[in-house]
């Protein structure tokens, strides 16, 4: 039996469900791949979860039963019950890429929320609060999903965020610094407030030896190529840790490099309906030379609350089109309307 319902007591009976089925699935999909490599596992290897409304929790079924609200087939990946509430599915469709597959064990997310004129904050830097109550929870459950959230120094030193999953349940992730110059200073919040562990990514000529931290915390060297630290290598670090599923939370420029470096698998920008004029840009990239050669990834949109976000699949063969201007949208294939949390 697995625990896994929201410690929030506003939430719906379908977001209670979708939640505990989506942490019942992380432990899940975290288990094979501690113990066996992708090449191990066999077509037939199929494991079932089944939500009990009685006492909220999770149950694993056997895989070939046929009663299952998700299930998780080695190479096929996650599948869940059409016959679950529209809300759930919906919930399901959002965070299921998040966490992979035994196949597909990777995934990079990163989001940006942003008024409608692309800012992330005023000039003068404040930030809080660009988007509502309901896309910041989302911020909290795609942590807990994930197993690292990367910011950049600068995040951390204009807004001395927390990055823990103080709204739903779940495990708080490792919380992941790209200061090149160790330049935060000890005293801040997030490294000392021992909620999580807590890794400083520095430029691997920094002397560290004069560099102590505080308990829970840890300095890693990371070779840079000029230019500060490469999202790829910080990836590669990452993942000598065992750290697959990373959230890159912010800001625009940490955010922006992992996008230009093609690193992320899947972006979310979310839309607050403001206009903030002159301000921190949100997305930094560069600028298509015709409209035919701007990227158009695939796409789910949700609705949450006030702010509307876009969830952007990001494939290898998206960037294919940026060389060939000759390429035009495909007819008939716009992706659907999905609307979430709405409030009427």
């Amino acid at each position: 039996m697995v625990s896994g319902v929201s410690e929030q007591l506003n939430e719906s009976p379908a977001e209670q469900q979708a939640w505990a089925l989506l942490m019942a699935a992380r432990a899940l999909i975290d288990e094979p791949l501690e113990s066996a490599s992708p090449e191990s596992l066999s077509t037939t290897d199929t494991v079932g979860l089944l939500y009990s409304h009685q006492d909220r929790s999770v149950s694993r079924v056997s895989g070939e039963t046929a009663e299952y609200h998700l299930r998780l087939n080695a190479r096929d990946g996650w599948r869940y019950d059409r016959q679950l509430p529209t809300e759930t599915q919906h919930l399901l469709g959002l965070y299921l890429p998040v966490l992979g597959t035994p196949m597909q064990p990777d995934c990079v997310i990163g989001h940006l929320g942003q008024s409608v004129d692309a800012r992330i904050a005023t000039s003068s830097g404040d930030a809080f609060f660009v988007t509502g109550e309901e896309n910041r929870k989302h911020l909290h459950r795609l942590r807990s999903l994930c197993q690292a959230v990367v910011v950049g120094a600068g995040t951390i030193l204009a807004d001395d965020p927390q990055l823990t999953t103080r709204a739903v349940s779940g495990e708080s992730p490792v919380r992941v610094i790209i200061d090149p110059s160790a330049r935060v200073p000890l005293d801040i919040k997030v490294l000392n407030d021992g909620q999580a562990s807590t890794w400083l990514l520095h430029d691997s000529t920094i002397d560290l030896s004069e560099h102590t931290v505080p308990a829970g915390c840890r300095r890693i060297a990371v070779e840079s190529a000029g230019g500060g630290l490469q999202p790829r290598a910080i990836l590669d670090v990452l993942a000598s840790q065992g750290i697959r599923r990373v959230f890159v939370e912010g800001g625009g420029v940490t955010v922006s490099r992992f996008f230009n470096a093609r690193c992320l698998h899947r972006l979310q920008v979310a839309t607050a309906p403001l206009l903030v004029g002159e301000g921190v840009p949100a997305l930094q990239i560069p600028g298509a030379s015709s409209m035919l050669q701007a990227l158009r990834p695939d796409y789910r949109l949700y609705r949450m609350g006030e702010d509307v976000m876009w969830d952007f699949k990001l494939e290898d063969s998206l960037w294919e089109t940026i060389a060939d201007e000759a390429v035009t949208p495909a007819a008939g294939n716009s992706p659907s309307l999905t609307l979430l949390w709405s409030r009427g």
